[in-house]
């Protein structure tokens, strides 16, 4: 079922694009390692082995692809409602970035139908921690929920 993650999602006025577009367009792209919160990170934004070294394009899609496929797997077995495949797109880009066991806390609004309450609950992961290390608002983070939600919902 993993193979779940290149479904093409309906984007409005808009080429049909994959879910791995999807994240590919939040995360970008860097050939080189850099510091990401708690580690170092490259490509789309997967652990990279240390502070050097290269990798590709390709290389970046294919980590980014099994990656999304482990938590594809993970998510699966919990989710009871039928999803399009939008809202595995959008499920699997908000697992992406905030880890599957934050995308699990949706579970029960998904399960339940309550695409209200998960809307409320999917935008309170618009934070991250400063260099003193509290929560903060990040306007980078909203606009991905609301991006992710538009995709749940197109």
């Amino acid at each position: 079922m993993a193979a779940l993650v290149l479904l093409p999602l309906v984007a409005s006025n808009s080429e049909p694009m994959t879910a791995a577009q999807l994240i590919a367009s939040f995360e970008g792209f860097r050939a080189h390692p850099y510091w990401d919160v708690s580690r170092y990170s490259w490509g789309y934004g997967t652990p990279a082995p240390g502070p050097t070294g290269t990798i590709t394009r390709d290389q970046a899609l294919a980590e980014l692809q099994a990656h999304s496929a482990a938590d594809l797997n993970y998510l699966q077995p919990m989710i009871s409602r039928p999803l399009n495949a939008n809202q595995w797109a959008a499920l699997l880009s908000f697992a992406y970035n905030e880890g599957p066991g934050n995308a699990d806390n949706l579970v029960n609004n998904i399960n339940a139908g309550d695409d209200q309450a998960l809307a409320a609950q999917w935008r309170l992961y618009n934070k991250v921690r400063d260099t003193a290390g509290n929560l903060v608002y990040s306007k980078t983070l909203a606009d991905r929920r609301e991006k992710e939600l538009a995709t749940w919902f197109a």
